[in-house]
């Protein structure tokens, strides 16, 4: 090995932006399993000189006053020679003579250069997607694992997960999909990156491609909740005077929240105005139903929603998604019933009171109490 290696070996690690020590013991270690391979010792160490740009192959030997095996063990005389003051118990280092050390030296050098190289790379790009969870990109199907996709972005793959899917998902190969980057983990060779349909902010982010008064900052997305059985609510707002938030974000004809529909397997997408008044908010968040009146216990944190006998089932949604979504997005715990269960309500209440009475009490709106029995 000539001195010409230690400025090789410092012009790797410059490039590959590796500590150099932290480069020369990785060899030294890969040296010494190979001299110890070599001439089947265990006890062998290389070191690698930097004035001489050599490697050195030393034995490691155990200071014995009686020293039994020579291979392993060295009197307290010879070590003496060695190391001044070595005392029985110690270990010295004797330098070894091996003929092909040089050439198993640069072989180990190659390959270090090259494992480390190759563990680079792969922590620069777990560091690099690491910082772009919540990032949207476009990725191409290529496969199928068990029950999870393979995708393909950017030169790499990622993993959809179960989990991350969409209830209505039938992706085959080749087809190009929005996705989100959720988490990023370190491997060996190169990271694992999962990837998500469900996540909450891919409609949202869907919805900016296609509104670009939302990148303006003239329409804001407030609040959105989602449901991954195929629902998505949106509660927007104009940040202009005469601006219709809804309109914007729907188009002339849907045209604009189509393509985020189509993108998401069809997925369901309720875009409602955002309300500073609970009620109002309330009220839009329950669409598609109806003639909504809401009713607000605020100590609780709790709306009671009373809807037109015809307008239950919407409100309430095909296994309770519609309320179910309504409650995340406004933060109110909701109740709702129909008008009739409601009068039914109000009537156990006030069992005493004359219907007539009641019903003109209502219409000068003199009863707003919240339900008790009977909430649904």
């Amino acid at each position: 090995m000539s001195s010409e290696l230690m400025n090789a070996l410092k012009m790797v690690a410059n490039e590959r932006s590796i500590g150099l020590d932290e480069l020369i013991e990785a060899i030294e270690q890969a040296v010494t399993t190979a001299a110890c391979k070599r001439l089947e010792r265990e006890n062998l160490e290389a070191r690698f000189d930097q004035d001489r740009g050599e490697f050195d192959l030393f034995e490691l030997l155990e200071v014995s006053s009686e020293p039994d095996d020579e291979s392993t063990h060295i009197s307290i005389e010879d070590a003496a020679k060695i190391e001044d003051g070595a005392k029985e118990g110690a270990i010295v280092r004797r330098h070894v003579e091996m003929e092909d050390l040089g050439r198993i030296a640069a072989q180990s050098v190659r390959q270090m250069i090259h494992k480390k190289g190759r563990e680079l790379e792969s922590h620069r790009m777990f560091m690099s997607y690491k910082a772009r969870i919540g990032e949207m990109v476009t990725g191409r199907m290529v496969g199928k694992s068990h029950d999870s996709y393979i995708v393909e972005f950017e030169g790499v793959e990622g993993v959809l997960p179960p989990q991350e899917q969409l209830y209505m998902d039938r992706l085959e190969r080749g087809r190009h999909v929005k996705l989100i980057i959720t988490n990023v983990t370190e491997e060996k060779r190169e990271p694992t990156i999962t990837v998500s349909r469900n996540h909450l902010d891919l409609p949202r982010k869907l919805l900016e491609l296609e509104a670009p008064e939302i990148g303006e900052g003239l329409v804001q997305i407030v609040a959105i909740a989602r449901d991954p059985m195929g629902r998505t609510k949106m509660a927007v707002k104009s940040k202009k005077h005469g601006l219709d938030p809804v309109g914007t974000c729907v188009g002339v004809r849907g045209a604009r929240i189509q393509p985020v529909v189509k993108e998401l397997s069809g997925e369901k997408i309720d875009v409602f105005a955002w309300s500073d008044n609970p009620e109002e908010l309330i009220a839009s968040a329950l669409t598609p139903a109806k003639n909504v009146r809401v009713i607000l216990a605020e100590s609780e944190k709790r709306a009671f929603a009373i809807v037109p006998d015809d307008q239950l089932s919407p409100a309430i949604g095909k296994k309770g998604i519609n309320i179910r979504l309504a409650t995340k997005l406004t933060g109110w715990e909701l109740d709702v019933m129909s008008q009739h269960e409601y009068e039914q309500s109000r009537l156990n209440r006030e069992p005493d009171k004359n219907q007539s009475q009641k019903r003109n009490e209502e219409q000068n709106g003199e009863i707003e109490t919240p339900p008790g029995d009977g909430a649904a």
